[in-house]
């Protein structure tokens, strides 16, 4: 676009009218070729301005939508064009056809009135658009309804064809999508010899319950992104908006696609394609079940509300009450200055003293410290790991036989289900039944819901069942982790440890003990602690010591229901912030915590000195620099220059005077002899300076 000259240029010119020129074009294969469509418009234009040189046009600037719909004015180029007609610069605009500015009946009477109001004429190089008749302006009003109608006309046959080739499974155009290639001799898709494998690979992911999250990071960290993509801009550029990394939201649209089934969508409705598949219906179908955002688990949202920081927030339950026990802080203060921390039963929170719960608080300190430290004193005890590990071997059995019932129930729900929407969709192909197709489609609606949610309860199922068969746990190796673990957690930042202690440890259960209560002082609380650990995790995250960048890509590797439950009872001393908080009892006996430290001492502030030692130093320096004045000093140090000068006349003190003021080092000294005082003492004689300084000392 041109530059737009001054309004006072204009004026300067007798008899002158500024001229405009606008070009539009709808596609954007008539944009950056060699001559393209608006540039021949504004040239035509050009060449009609030049006729009427001799009536004052000339030209001040040229506008241009290029690959913009003429279906609205909402468009930058005659946005602009709109803005500078406001602000009188412009008095005639110049058109190829009327078709070229607008094409919308309901838009073409408030840009007229818009015209009309700032005095500007609307002329086209190849129509006869004046509106000084009646007549003219009817022609205009005909003109911009068939201009309306060719386009409204045009984008009919445009669906009724798109529609008519998704019938007959032809891919209706666009990009071509991940995984295809476009073949030009077959005019259609053809399987891509490299993403085919990936997207079949993030099918297969989803539908074993892999969270997309999973899914995305191990492509990203083998080096894999998505399809370069060349956009071609409105003024002719090309960008690349393709080449990125995988997310979830990326792989979401990847699997909703039903073109990697076989199937084209147009208008809401599937139709089967020509295309090879690159997945099977089965498989398409438990992928999106998988993925439904109501069997997706609500994201934890405690960064940044946790404001006094509780290691197991989210993980922590009462076992009486099966609630999450909620973190809270007290008002009052620890020896440290920080609030007391605890634990609170959900629903002692929600209920207050209407609740009857045996667990209700617990010191967040010491459920942390026995947690923590009873799993990282586990190492050094491979009796109580040996024994735990047998007892998961033994539960393990006794899980395969509910969990082969569940998975028979699930198969055959899945079956009878299916069996109803055959019988659905027949009755709606043969249409005997016209007056209950939406009965049945509403039915249909409801059964293919009811599959999706069968389809993942049995890849749950078959994940636990997996678990359940798979070897023994490698005690030796559950307890080098455990050490690996006591080793990392102190040397991470507090969000790190969270992460950690979220990677593997699943649930921690508190409820009162059980146990005979042992002799180990008065008043102490006594509770058990049920740890179930993810042991997959543990392992793999303690071994790579990748747990805190790769936290989710393991979790992906381990199958969830391969579990291990360690149970601890523990005595809670009564007072928190005790020496020895927390003292563990079962399964072996020793106690947990960290001796507090004696605080650091305070170091010793600097004495306090009068202001006339920076008097003393400032006469110095103004002695051995040359050029430094009292008011370049006042810049230096940050002082006006009355500062300075109220220092310096601490000078004119008797000498006796100046020694007693520089040996000064208490702060009530140099309160008491303070810089007003001996201010006013400087302007009297030396005599009375002794006299009155003596008696500010008897005072």
């Amino acid at each position: 676009m041109s530059a737009i000259q001054s309004s006072t240029s204009i004026r300067a010119r007798a008899h002158a009218i500024a001229v405009a020129i606008y070009a539009r074009v709808s596609t954007a294969n008539q944009v950056g070729g060699r001559f393209d469509s608006c540039e021949s418009q504004a040239a035509v234009c050009r060449d009609f301005i030049a006729q009427h040189a001799d009536d004052g046009w000339f030209e001040v600037a040229c506008f241009s939508d290029p690959a913009c719909s003429g279906g609205s004015l909402n468009r930058p180029g005659i946005r602009t064009l709109m803005r500078q007609i406001e602000a009188g610069e412009i008095k005639v605009v110049v058109i190829f056809k009327l078709e070229r500015v607008l094409r919308s009946t309901s838009e073409w009477a408030p840009f007229r009135a818009f015209l009309k109001a700032h005095g500007c004429q609307l002329v086209s190089v190849t129509e006869d658009i004046s509106e000084a008749t009646p007549s003219g302006r009817l022609k205009n009003n005909i003109v911009v309804s068939v201009n309306e109608y060719e386009r409204d006309n045009t984008a009919e046959k445009i669906r009724i064809k798109l529609n008519e080739q998704a019938k007959r499974g032809f891919w209706t155009g666009g990009q071509v999508p991940f995984g295809y290639l476009y073949d030009e001799n077959l005019q259609g898709l053809s399987p891509h010899p490299t993403e085919a494998a990936t997207l079949r690979r993030i099918f297969e992911m989803a539908a074993q319950l892999v969270s997309l999250t999973e899914i995305a990071n191990p492509l990203n960290d083998e080096g894999l992104r998505t399809r370069a993509r060349i956009f071609q801009k409105r003024d002719g550029t090309k960008k690349n908006v393709g080449e990125k990394r995988f997310r979830s939201d990326i792989v979401r649209r990847l699997i909703t696609r039903p073109l990697y089934a076989g199937r084209v969508r147009m208008n809401g409705k599937e139709f089967p394609g020509l295309h090879a598949a690159l997945v099977t219906d089965d498989l398409w179908e438990r992928a999106n079940a998988a993925i439904r955002p109501a069997l997706q688990l609500a994201a934890r949202r405690f960064r940044n509300r946790d404001k006094h920081f509780h290691l197991l927030k989210g993980v922590a339950h009462c076992g009486c009450c099966g609630r999450a026990m909620i973190p809270n802080a007290s008002g009052k203060l620890d020896p440290d200055g920080k609030p007391y921390r605890y634990y609170t039963c959900g629903y002692a929170h929600k209920e207050r003293s209407d609740a009857h719960c045996p667990v209700r608080h617990v010191s967040a300190t010491a459920l942390e410290t026995a947690v923590v430290g009873f799993l990282g004193a586990c190492s050094q005890h491979p009796d109580v790991l040996s024994a735990t590990t047998a007892s998961a071997r033994e539960r393990r059995q006794t899980d395969r036989a509910p969990l082969r019932a569940r998975l028979s129930e699930a198969e055959k729900g899945l079956a009878a289900i299916t069996d109803q929407l055959r019988n659905c969709a027949k009755a709606l192909v043969q249409g005997n039944f016209t007056a209950l197709d939406e009965v049945l489609r509403e039915q249909a609606g409801t059964l293919q819901t009811e599959k999706q949610r069968l389809l993942v309860e049995r890849e749950q199922v078959r994940l636990e069942l997996a678990a359940s068969e798979e070897g023994d746990i490698d005690t030796k190796r559950v307890g080098a982790a455990l050490d690996d673990f006591g080793e990392l957690l102190p040397t991470l930042m507090p969000n790190e440890q969270r992460d950690l202690i979220m990677l593997f440890l699943e649930r921690v259960e508190v409820r009162p003990s059980n146990q005979p209560a042992p002799k180990v002082g008065a008043g102490l609380r006594l509770l058990e602690l049920r740890l179930k650990l993810r042991v997959g995790r543990l392992i793999e995250g303690m071994s790579e010591r990748l747990v805190i960048e790769e936290c989710t890509a393991l979790a992906a590797s381990v199958a969830p229901g391969r579990a291990l439950v360690l149970t601890l009872n523990v005595a809670l001393a009564p007072v928190p912030g005790a020496h020895k908080p927390v003292t563990l009892l079962t399964p072996f006996r020793c106690e947990l915590g960290i001796a507090r430290r004696a605080p650091a001492p305070k170091p010793e502030s600097p004495p306090l000195l009068h202001p006339i030692h920076r008097a003393r130093a400032w006469q110095h320096r103004l002695e051995a620099e040359r050029g430094l004045s009292r008011l370049k000093l006042a810049a230096e140090e940050g002082l006006s220059p009355g500062s300075v000068t109220h220092h310096m006349k601490l000078l004119q003190l008797a000498d006796v005077i100046q020694a007693k003021l520089l040996n000064l080092t208490k702060a009530e000294d140099v309160r008491r002899y303070g810089l007003n005082k001996m201010k006013a003492l400087a302007a009297l004689p030396r005599d009375d300076q002794l006299r009155r300084f003596a008696s500010l000392e008897q005072a």
